[in-house]
């Protein structure tokens, strides 16, 4: 049990590249400050993609360092994102975070470029263009863009940070989101 959640948070750190449970814990607490319901459906996805790489007979080591949980947390965010949430947005968040591990794979065995994120685009790509092409109703319609009457500069640096995550509503999610990486690596926090 103990080591599962290890997994789970190192899946949810791996987005930003910490290979840490404690930044991964601290990512989904980020997350938790946007929605507790996009932070559900990212946990489902790394438990997914995670379970997915173990039915496989994955590396057991690149399991353990979230490296098949973080493509899934990234699915699952983007199913809250461009879906509203019911029964078949997510049976779609399943097939898509289990396909974000089998594309990872692939990079994996062609070994010259390693997939980062590519694997989570493809999947939401497929995903997307499913729904748009065969079930154009799942999708949720995309709200206009507000204009910032003043520039806050500090603001928008937070609002940025949590974007990667696609958390960019608040901006205690980005605060998190640096914390997380300033727990691994003060460098990677400078950066």
């Amino acid at each position: 049990m103990r080591e599962g959640l290890f997994i789970i948070s190192r899946g949810i750190g791996q987005v930003m590249f910490q290979n840490n449970a404690l930044s991964g814990a601290l990512m989904l607490v980020g997350i938790l400050c946007g929605s507790w319901q996009m932070a559900l459906l990212a946990v489902t996805g790394n438990l997914v993609g995670n379970l997915t790489a173990c039915l496989c007979k994955y590396s057991r080591e690149d399991i353990r360092n979230g490296l098949y949980g973080f493509n899934g947390t990234l699915v699952g965010i983007a199913i809250g994102v461009f879906m509203p949430i019911n029964l078949l947005s997510i049976a779609l968040l399943i097939a898509g975070s289990a396909l974000s591990t089998w594309i990872a794979r692939l990079f994996g065995y062609w070994g010259k470029l390693p997939g980062y994120t590519a694997p989570f685009i493809l999947s939401v790509w497929i995903l997307l263009a499913g729904c748009t092409y065969g079930y154009p109703s799942l999708l949720s319609a995309s709200a206009p863009a507000v204009a910032e009457q003043s520039p806050d500069l500090v603001r928008a640096f937070c609002l940025n940070i949590g974007q990667v995550m696609f958390q960019g509503n608040t901006i205690l999610s980005g605060l998190f989101f640096l914390a997380a990486i300033l727990v691994n690596s003060r460098w990677h926090a400078l950066y």
